[in-house]
């Protein structure tokens, strides 16, 4: 009985380790399927990709060279003020109001002057996207930025904008209440281009991509490519083909009669 016991229990062992190397056998087929299914669309994926990754090589070396100029502005109630006097309730109308004042730099009747003025090759709208007007957080102060390939053109923007956006507040509030702080300077180092990050996601995104697409097709193929196929599901060795007798009768049928 001892025996017995220990002939079985090496039995379930042994079926234990076929069970666990079948399991490891069915993970790398695949792994490996999808490794053969990559080399044998290949060229699939290279159709798929290059034309990506040519289009973001494209993008790259076409980037223009842009400058951002920058002005600051600090927004005030309008009351004379000390700083003994300042308290929380006035930084909180200060900044609502820097925040109600962006809205108000860049309406159409100041962004029309600007445009007037330096006779800008561009359009009202595209002007609005190109000028950004942010509230600094918990502060007072306000950036105007704009960017454009001249460098002289972006930092003269930027100033007239602000005046034209001063006059405009001092005509609708009867008093003064905004100040620069810091004028725009015509910048000297043009803003970065990246195009070494640009070309990187073009190729990371163009394998991808490839690899997506060559999956796809790969699902939806259900034919048998070769005799290999057939031995791989059947598990046995193919002998040989067998003709299609139909139509080779078919075939001698016609023969006969002519």
């Amino acid at each position: 009985m001892k025996k017995l016991r220990g002939i079985g229990r090496r039995m379930r062992r042994k079926e234990d380790f076929y069970e666990d190397d079948f399991y490891e056998d069915e993970e790398e087929l695949d792994l490996m399927d999808l490794v053969f299914t990559l080399l044998r669309r290949w060229k699939l994926i290279t159709l798929i990709a290059l034309p990506i990754f040519g289009l973001g090589v494209f993008f790259a070396a076409t980037r223009p060279t842009v400058y951002k100029a920058e002005m600051t502005m600090m927004v005030s109630s309008g009351r004379n003020f000390t700083a003994s006097s300042l308290d929380g309730g006035e930084l909180s109308v200060n900044q609502k109001l820097a925040t109600t004042y962006a809205e108000i730099a860049k309406s159409n009747i100041i962004l029309k002057n600007v445009i007037k003025k330096y006779d800008l090759d561009t359009t009202l709208k595209t002007l609005q996207k190109e000028v950004t007007i942010n509230p600094v957080e918990d502060t007072e102060l306000l950036q105007l930025t704009y960017k454009n390939s001249d460098p002289g053109l972006a930092a003269a923007v930027v100033n007239e904008i602000g005046n034209e956006f001063m006059l405009k507040v001092r005509e609708v509030m009867n008093f003064q209440n905004i100040k620069v702080v810091e004028p725009a300077e015509v910048p000297r180092e043009a803003l970065p281009k990246k195009r070494a990050l640009i070309v990187a996601i073009s190729f990371v995104l163009s394998i991808m991509v490839g690899c997506m697409t060559a999956f796809i097709v790969e699902f939806f193929f259900c034919k048998l490519r070769k005799p290999k196929d057939i031995e791989k599901i059947l598990g046995t060795t193919m002998l040989g083909m067998v003709p299609d007798f139909n139509l080779s009768l078919v075939d001698g049928g016609n023969d006969g009669q002519k």
